[in-house]
């Protein structure tokens, strides 16, 4: 910063050497004492030429700014002075050395070394050691906490301002004697007067208060000294001539010498008094004239009950009387009824309303002394006042009388039906001409899930699934127009829908009446599921067996022909040397390839891909793949796997194994897309000719079952049908090829082994890979298994209640049950497991599924059961492979069996359960 220079240009100036200290600026042997005074000094201490270059600084100064004291020594002192206190501390310094003024004091900012601001006082005065070289002697205080604190006080001050000018309240300061000292905004609009006008005195607020309210004034001034503050009340304020209705309040502050007082303008609010005033006058005369009886009271003991004309015309009561014990007497000749049930008169919707109760279309009947019959529909609500207390009652009643009479007419009609419906075998459904239910037999609710009272009333597309919902309306409209018949006739083999969403096959005959020229049309309907169910799952395994042939050849094919491809690709490949044509070539051989990964799922499919069968334990394989797994699916799902120590081998290809469970482990991610868990499982299982009998394309014998189970959204029925077909696929275009499962189809298969699909909406999903036991080589001896003796196992005529929604699975174990001694009474669902319960009090097991439709679970049965007979074992049984299915309910300590279980795990765990001690 030229500091030399400088120093140089200082000592010729003062040759004394008054850069080197500033007691030499000082003649005469006091210099020794000013140095002193001048290093110790708790102020700073600045001596400047007549230049503006800082002769010297003191230690103060030095701390102040953050410099050492050489730093300083010769520098300009505009240097250290902010931009925007420079003129005027430069025009100050100038009149000073000019001799125009004999000193000054200044607060100004200083500039850090650091860059900072620093807030001081400087007081400079003219000093001269040689009077040829005057200089400034200026006297530096800091003064940063008190400009802190003044900031932090405008600050306030500021947002007190700025609420108060903000806030919707009128509010002012005024001293003891009436005079305004400060006032916001809305005060000023609320009187019309300036802020000068009130702090002028020109207006006190006795003069803009009408003379009947300033004793009112005097009470609050009075309460606000005794108390610091003054109850809310009302005045008014005079407004060029206007009165102002206003709700003031007053604060006491510096001990009664001055006044806060808060104004409310009550204008609007009045104003909306007086509308409310003019509309109750309008609802009155409204109720009075109104077809609908009307009483209300504010006498929480009923002495007084007012009542518009027609109510007093409807029950032959006065326009005022009373409900009172003391008062009802007088109405004797009335009697109320209730439901059928005769009601004393302070008993009545209005009493109720009294004592808080909403009333809500409550039906009554008046019967008077001369025959007389009248029925009302009632509804009755509490008048409450701003706090909610009820401080009164009103009630409103319809005469319905003659829709009363009408009804019976109609329930004797109804109940001639009502018979047919009950007795009738086949489904009947009864619907009008708009197509709503006018009846729905009981046979019909048994097939449709619904109660009567659920479909009664609603349209018949209700039990149709799409698109037959969306065109009934159509048909029926096409039909009355036209007379095509569509829907009419014998013998149609249409599609219905339960309330738990299953769509089945059913026959319906639909015939057609005329009744007071409007069209009826009854639906008689018989379930062909169980016709149907065989049907269908032999064309879906024909279905399955000729696309697996279909897409086998064709992709057997197709792969001869992306050899060729990918051969000639290659070769063109190192022929070219130009790079776009590269390029070029490169993504006709990638996609090539992919071309060759989805024929190779395919082949998959259609069971015709090379193999490399070896024998293997299953589950070794999986617990090298769940590391894997788990960092593949990410940490949003828990993988879980666990095997039975003695799982036999089975012959497969290793690879395509780990292949299948991959996808599978992806598809169920898929279906978890906010996290869940997901469980492996690899055990022993056998396939009895029972279960092979209902799966014709499976055959009996001992299988390694690999389940994979997640906790997914589930697959409804018709997804769970297709599961398996190429290129099926629920997911976005180019989220899935639709080959995952199918590939998992074709190498199970292909393995000789049976793959199926359990699952519930909402539940989730278990896909069951059964791979065959391999053939044991001969030089290697099996050790016979145990066998275990059934005789020991079967039952000794206990009675079990089973409870299975799907009807070939009850048939199949109640024949089980029966051919190991027991007794069975079987049951679809929860409700009509129940109603046997009541039926048989020897019932000793419950044994039933997990997930049935209807709204109760195997959980919820239980529990039920407990509570009305507490001495019944209770068996589960489940499709899932994973038991946390079970544990979902209460009954977390119960016995199970998975699905399918065989005839001995049946035999044993019966036993097993039927022997515990205890409940």
């Amino acid at each position: 910063m030229g500091q030399d220079v400088k120093g140089q240009d200082v000592k010729r100036k003062y040759p004394s050497g008054s850069a080197g200290g500033a007691s030499e600026l000082v003649n005469g042997p006091d210099h020794s004492l000013f140095q002193q005074v001048f290093d110790q000094a708790v102020v700073g201490i600045e001596l400047v030429d007549s230049n503006g270059r800082l002769l010297d600084v003191n230690a103060a100064v030095c701390a102040l700014l953050g410099y050492a004291r050489d730093e300083l020594i010769g520098r300009s002192f505009e240097e250290i002075v902010h931009p925007e206190d420079q003129p005027r501390v430069l025009a100050l310094a100038a009149q000073l050395m000019a001799r125009e003024i004999p000193s000054y004091r200044i607060e100004k900012r200083y500039l850090r070394k650091n860059g900072a601001t620093a807030w001081v006082r400087v007081t400079s005065s003219l000093a001269e050691a040689d009077p040829e070289h005057p200089y400034r002697l200026s006297i530096v205080e800091d003064i940063g906490e008190r400009k802190q604190a003044e900031e932090v006080q405008r600050t306030s001050e500021a947002r007190l301002r700025t609420v108060l000018e903000a806030i919707p309240i009128g509010a002012i300061l005024s001293d003891a004697d009436g005079r305004v000292i400060e006032a916001n905004k809305a005060y000023l609009d609320l009187i019309g007067r300036s802020l000068d006008d009130l702090r002028a005195g020109r207006v006190r607020w006795d003069e803009i208060t009408p003379p009947e309210w300033l004793a009112a004034d005097e009470r609050a001034i009075a309460e606000a000294r005794a108390h610091g503050v003054s109850s809310m009340y009302e005045k008014e304020y005079l407004r060029k001539g206007e009165r102002l209705p206003v709700l003031l309040k007053l604060a006491s502050v510096n001990n009664g010498h001055t006044f806060a007082v808060f104004v409310l303008d009550l204008s609007e609010r009045k104003a909306s008094e007086a509308a409310l005033q003019a509309r109750t006058t309008e609802w009155e005369a409204l109720v009075e004239t109104a077809p609908v009886a009307v009483w209300f009271t504010h006498d929480p003991d009923l002495r007084e009950v007012r009542a518009n004309r027609l109510a007093s015309e409807l029950l032959e009561l006065p326009l005022v009387f009373g409900l009172s014990d003391r008062e009802s007497g007088k109405l004797s000749h009335r009697r109320i009824f209730q439901g059928g049930l005769e009601v004393a008169l302070d008993q009545v919707p209005l009493r109720r309303a009294l004592q808080g109760e909403e009333v809500r279309n409550e039906e009554w009947g008046g019967r008077f002394e001369d025959g007389r019959r009248v029925d009302l529909l009632y509804n009755a609500s509490p008048l409450r006042d701003r706090s909610g207390a009820v401080v009164g009652a009103i009630a409103a009643a319809v005469d319905i009388t003659a829709r009363k009479h009408s009804e019976a007419v109609l329930q004797e009609r109804e109940a001639r039906l009502h018979s047919i419906l009950e007795t009738v075998p086949e489904a009947l459904i009864t619907i009008s001409e708009k197509g709503v239910v006018e009846s729905f037999s009981r046979s019909a609710s048994a097939l449709f899930g619904y109660q009567p009272d659920e479909v009664v009333g609603r349209n018949i597309s209700m039990l149709m699934p799409s698109p037959y919902r969306e065109a009934h309306d159509s048909y029926l409209e096409r039909y009355l127009r036209t007379g095509e018949k569509r829907i009419i006739g014998i013998g149609r083999v249409v599609s219905g829908q339960r309330k738990d969403g299953s769509v089945f096959p059913m026959e319906l005959a639909v015939g057609e009446v005329k009744v007071g020229g409007q069209h009826m049309f009854t639906g008689f309907i018989r379930d062909l599921t169980a016709t149907q169910k065989v049907e269908q799952e032999l064309r879906q395994a024909q279905k399955m067996e000729a696309v697996g042939q279909l897409t086998g050849g064709i992709a057997h094919d197709f792969n001869n022909l992306l050899t060729v491809i990918l051969g000639n690709i290659e070769m063109l490949e190192m022929r070219l040397a130009d790079d776009r044509e590269l390029e070029l070539v490169k993504e006709v051989r990638e996609t090539a390839e992919h071309g060759a990964q989805l024929t190779e799922r395919l082949l998959a499919f259609g069971r015709r891909q090379p193999l490399q069968p070896k024998l293997i334990d299953v589950g070794d394989l999986l617990g090298e793949m769940t590391p894997l797994l788990r960092r593949t699916l990410g940490e949003t799902v828990q993988v879980r796997s666990r095997s039975d120590s003695d799982l036999w081998q089975v012959l497969v290809d290793p690879s395509q194994l780990q292949n299948a469970i991959l996808n599978l482990a992806i598809n169920a991610r898929d279906a978890m897309p906010i996290g869940g868990r997901l469980t492996i499982m690899a055990e022993n299982v056998e396939l009895e000719p029972d279960y092979a009998r209902m799966h014709p394309e499976v055959r009996a014998g001992r299988y390694v079952l690999v389940a994979v189970t997640d906790t997914g959204t589930g697959m409804p029925r018709e997804i769970q049908e297709r599961a398996f077909e190429p290129f099926f696929t629920t997911k976005e275009v180019g989220a899935g090829s639709g080959l995952g499962l199918s590939m998992v189809y074709g190498f199970v298969k292909q393995s000789g082994g049976h793959v199926t699909i359990y699952s519930e909406a909402g539940h989730g999903t278990t896909i069951r890979m059964y791979l065959p036991r391999a053939a044991i080589p001969e030089d290697v001896v099996e050790a016979p298994a145990p066998v275990t003796p059934m005789e020991g196992l079967r039952g000794r005529n206990e009675t079990v209640l089973l409870v299975e929604d799907e009807p070939r699975v009850r048939r199949m174990t109640a024949a089980r049950l029966q051919d190991l001694g027991y007794r069975v009474l079987d049951a679809a669902n929860g409700p009509a497991a129940l109603a046997l319960l009541d039926l048989h009090p020897e019932i000793d097991l419950l044994f039933t599924d997990m997930v049935m439709p209807g709204g109760m679970t195997g959980t919820d049965l239980a529990e039920a059961v407990r509570v009305r007979r507490p001495e019944i074992k209770v068996l589960f049984t489940s499709g899932y492979a994973e038991l946390d299915v079970v544990r979902r309910g209460q009954e977390t300590e119960a016995r199970w069996l998975k699905k399918p279980y065989s005839t001995l795990e049946l035999a044993r765990t019966l036993r097993e359960v039927l022997d515990t001690t205890g409940l």
